[in-house]
């Protein structure tokens, strides 16, 4: 008997909710069945009523998907909307070796979130600014918002939505951190998928987000401090950066975007 062959893409999502809710009610969980209504295969790794560290569920994934499987590391709280989404994992992944939606440029010491360079909730200059996603939050101007050009190169991407092939994470021994269970996971994976020579950069996929970030807790505030105890152990403090940019080069300006919504400091 010969075996099938395993759904190409693989969505990897840890929710809080139940399975049967994830399905009914949560984003990632109504797009994921319209993909398949409209014959998008795939598979899903989904870790229900989730209270353990995304690098578990992420780490796992990584370990024992087969190698030419592209893993799609995504928030439950995202729609997708693109039903072309097999082809632009694809295209994406023949560019860069990891891809997000959205990201920055550069990277600074110290630097807290993707879109916040100097300090956290101040917005880093246009031109380092990439990518574009839509947004549905209460309380707050709703619809597409454009940071920057796409199909770009980029120097961390934001962890709503990460696309890697599983034996390029493998080959090149890139993991999730345990210690950033839920808060700059993403930041310290894009570090440690650029120290390991991959090629990160932004890519065109269509999608909504439900959630603004959060990085005014005590739980941000913790991981933000173990993030830069693995980074940049020798600087002292934890409040402002210093203004050390890490990227290599300097990047052409771009056009200013408009803003309408806050960024996923995850």
């Amino acid at each position: 008997m010969i075996a099938a062959t395993p759904p190409l893409v693989v969505f990897v999502c840890a929710t809080r909710q139940s399975v049967a809710d994830f399905w009914l009610k949560a984003p990632l969980g109504q797009s994921l069945t319209t993909l398949q209504q409209h014959g998008v295969a795939f598979s899903l790794q989904l870790a229900d009523q989730n209270t353990a560290p995304l690098a578990t569920l992420y780490n796992r994934a990584i370990a024992h998907s087969a190698p030419e499987q592209i893993l799609v590391f995504v928030h439950d709280d995202v729609r997708l909307d693109d039903l072309y989404i097999t082809q632009r994992l694809l295209e994406g992944l023949a560019v860069f070796d990891v891809i997000g939606v959205v990201g920055n440029r550069r990277l600074q010491t110290r630097q807290g979130a993707w879109a916040f360079a100097e300090k956290m909730g101040q917005w880093d200059h246009p031109h380092n600014l990439l990518g574009s996603i839509n947004h549905e939050l209460p309380n707050r101007p709703n619809g597409f918002n454009r940071y920057g050009p796409t199909r770009c190169a980029a120097r961390v991407l934001d962890g709503v939505f990460l696309a890697a092939k599983a034996a390029t994470l493998r080959t090149h021994k890139v993991l999730f951190a345990p210690e950033l269970a839920f808060h700059l996971y993403d930041m310290e994976f894009c570090q440690r998928a650029h120290r390991a020579g991959l090629r990160l950069g932004v890519w065109p996929i269509a999608m909504t987000h439900f959630s603004g970030g959060q990085y005014d807790s005590d739980s941000w505030r913790q991981a933000y401090k173990t993030f830069c105890q693995l980074n940049w152990p020798s600087a002292s403090g934890t409040g402002k950066p210093a203004a050390k940019d890490l990227t290599q080069g300097k990047a052409p300006a771009a056009p200013s975007p408009p803003r309408t919504a806050g960024a996923q400091a995850s």
